[in-house]
């Protein structure tokens, strides 16, 4: 296969087990994204694929070619891959130019320099290969260090958070660029973010690392964002509402309506975990539903949070994403719903005094 295949790999600092029988696919023209919360043991799977820490345990194979195992280590530099670093690694003392032709070690230099001035034109940054990296703003280095990392032709791109060091704005556009230059050369890439909506524009497919070591969860952006497998899938988009209930005849009661919970056996104890825009508010006089008072609202410019809690006493406190203009002036009588598709049900584990229990998904 072409691409990156990871099978069983675990890794450990000492007594700390990052990584425990981690499999990854990764085919050509494919971009694979690992999401999970920092310490994870994400950029530490990315260094074992570049061959910048020796495997422990599993195999790592690249186009075919075994590269990592109990028995084999290929050096980084005979894995023919590209990295790129969060912070870019631009050499400072060479122009723009130069830096991309480094990449291409044992290159003819005419060769070399037709092939950097191509892919500095691929990311439109031509105009500036006489200039060096700290004249160059964040966005334009990022675009340096993505022609480096892909003018030897690599089988592999590793990205690990290359995107952090960006303002939102230019995060937002050059993202959408480097994504572009990635499918048109269709080289396999895998890539490292904590950031879910980062993950979401990117991926082609996610794969969420969980604290313990174990993949949680791998499927299409929009399978992983609607169906998540496990509680710990399901926060890691942002906030989220919860209520503890307790099945009966495959529902689960909320003050806010019930849920479906169909795979799920009678009196097992649950949290339901609904998405701020998986609540629906409604202030019409025929609105139906469970009365709630306002208490705040944020526009956020596309949208709206807007807090609120149960209008019968209850002190939790609910948070809304409202996808229009929403007026606390006229929030009066305000009624809530929930929107099934953003509603999940996990069992509760009571011996954990109430957090569900880690249950690791297929790979």
């Amino acid at each position: 296969m072409k691409g990156l295949l990871i099978h069983g790999v675990s890794h450990a600092y000492g007594d700390n087990k990052v990584l425990d029988k981690v499999a990854v696919v990764v085919p050509a023209g494919e971009l694979v994204c690992l999401l999970g919360p920092s310490g994870c043991g994400k950029s530490t799977l990315l260094r074992l694929a570049a061959g910048l820490e020796v495997l422990q345990e599993g195999s790592i194979v690249i186009d075919d070619v075994t590269v990592a195992s109990n028995t084999v280590h290929v050096e980084p530099e005979n894995r023919h891959i590209g990295f790129m670093f969060q912070d870019y690694a631009l050499f400072p003392h060479l122009n723009v130019l130069d830096n991309v032709i480094f990449g291409m070690v044992g290159s003819a230099a005419d060769k070399a320099r037709s092939r950097a001035m191509e892919m500095l034109d691929q990311v439109g940054m031509v105009d500036q290969a006489s200039k060096h990296p700290h004249t160059l703003s964040g966005g334009q280095q990022q675009r340096v260090a993505l022609a480096r990392a892909l003018a030897p032709e690599p089988k592999l791109l590793l990205l690990d958070e290359p995107f952090s060091g960006l303002d939102t704005n230019m995060r937002a556009r050059i993202r959408e660029e480097t994504l572009g230059v990635l499918k048109e050369f269709g080289v396999a890439t895998l890539m490292v973010t904590h950031d879910p909506e980062e993950a979401m524009f990117m991926a082609d497919r996610i794969k969420i690392l969980g604290s313990d070591g174990h993949i949680l969860q791998a499927a299409r952006p929009h399978e992983i964002y609607y169906h998540p497998k496990h509680e710990f899938v399901a926060k890691m988009f942002g906030l989220m509402n919860r209520f503890d209930s307790v099945v009966v005849n495959s529902q689960v009661e909320t003050p806010l309506g019930s849920v479906a919970a169909p795979d799920m056996a009678d009196g097992i104890k649950v949290q339901v975990l609904i998405r701020p825009e998986g609540i629906v508010l409604e202030s019409h006089e025929n609105a139906s539903g469970t009365a709630v008072e306002l208490l705040s609202t944020h526009l956020l410019g596309h949208d709206n949070i807007v807090r609120v809690r149960l209008a019968s006493g209850s002190s939790s406190e609910l948070y809304v994403r409202v996808h229009h203009a929403f007026e606390p002036e006229l929030a009066l009588g305000i009624k809530a719903t929930i929107d099934s598709d953003y509603a999940f049900v996990f069992p509760l584990d009571v011996e954990e005094g109430g957090s569900s229990s880690l249950v690791k998904a297929a790979q």
